[in-house]
């Protein structure tokens, strides 16, 4: 039976030996102590188990006041938040959450929908400038001056970083609103112009001299082999660094000689096909002739792990330094596939499937073909240009 305000009225300050529990609707009731003090109380279910939130006392909530916040709960659980973290936010300032509370929230809840390196790169951005930004301080009590100090403070180091900084704050920002865990902000205000610059666009294209001095460098260098090999697929395949290390000896079909990289490790979360050219293959063979994993490029040290894009990069650095040619990074070798192969005529859809890359338009929607015999072709001319003039 619902209740009422004469009801409780009745039991209020009184002593009392009833039920401790009275029910009104939609999950909602009271408590009541054998001193007559009542107290109001929602019961909800959270990861499955029965759990319930006091909202306040009676009689500073009346009936109808405490109706009136089932639904503003209940919102808040069906979005996935437990309603006992909203409501001590929303109740108390203690309680408000920090910058590095809804930094935290959000690794926890949005992780597991994200990829690995997805997650890697917010939890490095937030343990390096947004964890300790702000201590103690609730995230609605930042003021506009504030936070531009705070990037202004970034920025003086590098405008680049300030600028994704700022894009890092808004996207957990607007999802701990989305999520009613806050309310709205100033500092989604402010654009990346306003703090610090964009992100450079690379233009580096290398020259098949450069290419050639690269490989050079690689056969004489003395580190392991599965990083230098690692290296040499990404300059002859076009493929992702990230794509590489997370392939195993499944992803590839020695009998159709395609690979095919998983959506999960995919940057468009689609499963990407290319062909197997001679130069992979041989790679490959050696690779699983020297090393007894699952994986085709595992850690040297531990062949249970894939190598790690770190060891892969100092290399890089490495050879870098040793070299008479202008900077550049292992991602210029996918622009230099695609620039020099439509220099010689191979067709932009074939180079961005070599790329991995999703296609424009309506072609993304209805056409599925991957092109593989035309990236075979384009491959073998792409070998003849790597290799060097005798």
């Amino acid at each position: 039976m619902s209740l009422s305000d004469a009801k409780l009225r009745a039991i209020l300050g009184k002593p009392y030996q009833g039920k401790p529990e009275l029910s009104d609707r939609d999950g909602l009731g009271v408590r009541i102590t054998p001193q007559g003090t009542i107290t109001w109380q929602w019961r909800f279910r959270w990861q499955g188990k029965p759990c319930r939130l006091s909202v306040g006392r009676y009689p500073d909530l009346k009936v109808a006041e405490a109706r009136q916040l089932i639904p503003e709960i209940r919102n808040v659980l069906s979005n996935g938040t437990d309603p006992r973290l909203y409501w001590k936010h929303r109740t108390t300032q203690e309680g408000m959450p920090t910058l590095k509370d809804i930094c935290e929230a959000f690794l926890e809840l949005r992780a597991p929908g994200l990829k690995p390196g997805t997650v890697a790169i917010y939890r490095s951005a937030f343990n390096a400038y947004l964890f300790n930004a702000f201590p103690g301080k609730p995230v609605e009590r930042i003021t506009m001056s504030e936070w531009i100090d705070f990037f202004d403070s970034i920025a003086k180091t590098s405008r680049v970083t300030a600028g994704a900084m700022l894009k890092h704050v808004k996207a957990i920002c607007n999802w701990a609103i989305r999520r009613q865990m806050i309310s709205n902000l100033d500092v989604l205000q402010l654009r990346v112009s306003d703090v610090g610059s964009p992100s450079k666009v690379g233009d580096r294209v290398l020259t098949f001299p450069e290419c050639h001095k690269i490989l050079a460098e690689l056969d004489k260098s003395r580190a392991t082999t599965t990083v230098i090999n690692s290296i040499k697929a990404c300059l002859y395949s076009g493929a992702r660094i990230s794509e590489l290390l997370k392939s195993k000896r499944a992803d590839f079909d020695l009998e159709s000689m395609v690979w095919t990289v998983p959506a999960q490790n995919s940057k468009t979360n689609l499963p990407v096909r290319r062909p197997i050219t001679e130069d992979l293959l041989a790679i490959l063979q050696q690779q699983w002739s020297l090393y007894q994993s699952e994986w085709s490029f595992p850690a040297p040290n531990e062949h249970r792990k894939p190598l790690g894009v770190a060891s892969v990069n100092k290399l890089v650095r490495e050879i870098r330094a040793r070299m008479d040619i202008p900077h550049w990074r292992l991602h210029d070798f996918r622009r230099t596939l695609s620039t020099r192969l439509s220099e010689v005529g191979v067709l932009p859809h074939v180079t961005e499937k070599m790329l991995g890359h999703v296609l424009g338009g309506v072609m993304a929607v209805y056409n599925k073909h991957d092109w593989l015999d035309e990236q075979r072709t384009a491959y073998d001319r792409w070998t003849l240009l790597l290799t060097p003039a005798c």
